[in-house]
């Protein structure tokens, strides 16, 4: 038995020896993971955020016309929980991998249905979802990080946006949020056997209001949330701007004027009402 407990002595310190033996050392392209809802879909990207340390990037380090993994080490990953467009392409839910195709006047962008790859390697073009080009944006100012995100946001989606060096990439993403909206609108707007809330009331007429569908319903919700919920003065003020846009001055500024009282006198804060109100007044006064 002694052998081979000795054995066994030697095999625990040879791996203690080894673990203490390694350096541990931040990456230089550090992993990056971000979750965020875009329009009605939530978004999920995972990529290695590279630097560009003084280097040639674009036809140099990353060479033009040969496929790249969009960032370092293992590839990137996007991941959409509904089905959207980028670039009016269709995207059923789903991970993938995104792979681009760098060109000096265009990029290929490729998602790709295997994720689990390091890199290029074992890549399948068989394996690919969908393939399309989108132009490069020359930036006068030179990008160090390489980024992947998010940019002008709307109700149904926004910009997919990649910079490096001098390059910007933009592919819009579409999400039909509208129709998701109205439909749960329609649906919490109905109900027979259940109270509806004053916030849904207001969240019902501001979305009326912001996609300009329906006003004369926009204006009676916003009546309903004000009623059951009369302390929100910032319920006022929103009858009071869908009253300017109706060109209903005396209604605008009778709600304007009650909202801005109901702000001044507020125990906490204003919330930055005080200044809406005074600014609306102002563009009624032009007005009248």
């Amino acid at each position: 038995m002694r052998p081979l407990k000795v054995i066994f002595a030697t095999f625990f310190l040879t791996s203690t020896l080894i673990m203490n033996a390694q350096i541990n050392k931040p990456s230089l392209s550090p992993r990056i993971t971000t979750e965020q809802q875009v329009g009605m879909v939530n978004v999920k990207l995972d990529y290695g955020q590279s630097n560009k340390q003084n280097r040639k990037i674009f036809g140099e380090l990353i060479p033009f016309n040969k496929i790249w993994r969009t960032g370092a080490n293992s590839s990137t990953k996007i991941s959409f929980d509904r089905e959207i467009k980028l670039s009016n392409n269709l995207i059923p839910p789903g991970t993938y991998g995104l792979y681009t195709i760098p060109e000096e006047n265009q990029w290929t962008i490729i998602l790709n249905k295997n994720s689990t790859l390091w890199g290029t390697a074992g890549y399948e073009h068989k394996n690919d979802l969908i393939r399309f080009k989108v132009p490069v944006t020359n930036l006068q100012d030179t990008i160090e990080t390489l980024s992947i995100h998010f940019e002008n946001f709307n109700t149904n989606g926004g910009d997919l946006i990649i910079t490096w060096e001098n390059s910007k990439i933009i592919i819009p993403l579409f999400v039909d949020s509208d129709e998701i909206i109205f439909k749960e609108i329609a649906l919490k707007t109905s109900l027979e056997n259940e109270s509806i809330s004053a916030q849904t009331y207001f969240d019902a007429a501001q979305f009326y209001y912001l996609k300009k569908r329906d006003l004369d319903t926009a204006m009676l919700w916003f009546d309903k949330a004000i009623k059951l919920k009369p302390n929100s003065f910032w319920f006022v003020y929103y009858k009071a701007e869908l009253a300017y846009y109706l060109q209903n001055y005396n209604l605008a500024n009778e709600n304007a004027e009650k909202c801005l009282a109901a702000a001044k006198l507020s125990p906490s804060t204003d919330y930055g009402y005080i200044s809406k109100c005074t600014l609306l007044l102002k563009l009624i006064s032009d007005r009248k």
